[in-house]
């Protein structure tokens, strides 16, 4: 593995090259994914994420969310007595991503470990009692394992509470298969193992879990395109932006995938969490698409015995695997 260190906006990186042609830079900030590259069916390298105009650390890009990812209503919930307002920063009503001070904004420390097989990135940060409105000390642990002979990594999100509370972690890295955004998202062939998919209310919240619809259900591979104009995928979300629920949840089972005729780039996406929102790049041309595995975005109110409750009895443990293949 190749591994080299450098700094980015006062924030340490690194960048891990392993031998069969992926590579990957992280930043401790937001403990995130700065780019990702791999060679296609031609052996030229691409890159397969895309980050903001601005750069790397604005709009979420790439980055650690939480304490919680999606959008909680009201910005409240209760838990073991304890009455949490968070805040409001979505259409001034609800919770978004954790908010302002969420796990986004915070420099995390950095540590690389050197493997006979992988090497590890683990990133490390507190979150104090009251951060964003949240209660609890929670101490977390984000780990990217990339593998030296394989075209693969894995993020394992741990973190240890003082006391129980609510977490709710992703990754938002932005993809795109095509390789230096050659092609939208939308001409690429996307494939969802989820048979459910949640109805959304104008400011995007679960209002219930449905069914899919035809526009809604890539359990066959297809392109986002054949729907996008669709005034049931536009409504609210201006295209795909919406949880949809896994038929299976492991690290044993493909949970989306997104492939690329024009590269023969095809990306697979494993979970133990059992939901992926899929956001299309609404706002951005469709250039890109994140799969943001993770518990119900307002699982506290609509399921709160599987929504990420944990505690230092239960601490949180999830993962999220990807896998590449050139065909």
């Amino acid at each position: 593995m190749k591994i080299e260190k450098s700094n980015f906006g006062g924030a340490e990186c690194v960048t891990l090259k392993n031998s069969v042609g992926l590579e990957i830079k992280l930043s401790a900030l937001g403990a995130g994914i700065m780019s990702v590259k791999l060679p296609d069916r031609d052996g030229v390298a691409r890159e397969l994420t895309r980050l903001p105009d601005s750069g790397y650390g604005k709009e979420y890009h790439g980055m650690t969310i939480g304490r919680t990812s999606g959008r909680i209503e009201n910005a409240e919930f209760t838990l073991d007595g304890h009455n949490v307002k968070l805040e409001k920063n979505n259409y001034g009503v609800d919770n978004l991503h954790g908010g302002s001070t969420g796990l986004h904004s915070k420099l995390f420390s950095m540590t690389v470990v050197k493997g006979e097989t992988s090497t590890d990135v683990v990133f490390k940060c507190e979150s104090p009692d009251g951060e964003g409105g949240y209660f609890g000390n929670v101490k977390v642990t984000i780990t990217y394992r990339i593998y030296e002979k394989e075209n693969r990594f894995a993020i394992l999100f741990d973190a240890v509470p003082d006391t129980k509370t609510l977490l709710n972690l992703t990754n938002h890295v932005y993809w795109n298969m095509s390789g230096d955004l050659r092609a939208p998202t939308t001409e690429q062939v996307v494939y969802l193992n989820a048979s459910r998919v949640g109805v959304l209310n104008e400011r995007l919240i679960v209002q219930n879990i449905s069914e899919v619809p035809e526009q809604f259900d890539f359990r066959t591979p297809k392109k986002p395109g054949l729907h996008i104009n669709d005034e049931f995928v536009q409504r609210y979300t201006h295209g795909y932006d919406h949880p949809f629920f896994l038929d299976d949840r492991g690290t044993d089972k493909v949970a989306c995938s997104l492939y690329s005729e024009l590269s023969g780039i095809k990306l697979s996406v494993k979970t133990t969490y059992p939901c992926v929102v899929v956001y299309g790049d609404n706002f951005g041309g469709y250039k890109a698409i994140c799969f943001e595995c993770q518990y119900h975005p307002d699982g506290i109110h609509a399921c709160p015995d599987d929504c990420g409750v944990c505690s230092p009895e239960k601490p949180y443990s999830e993962v999220m695997e990807y896998i590449f293949e050139v065909e």
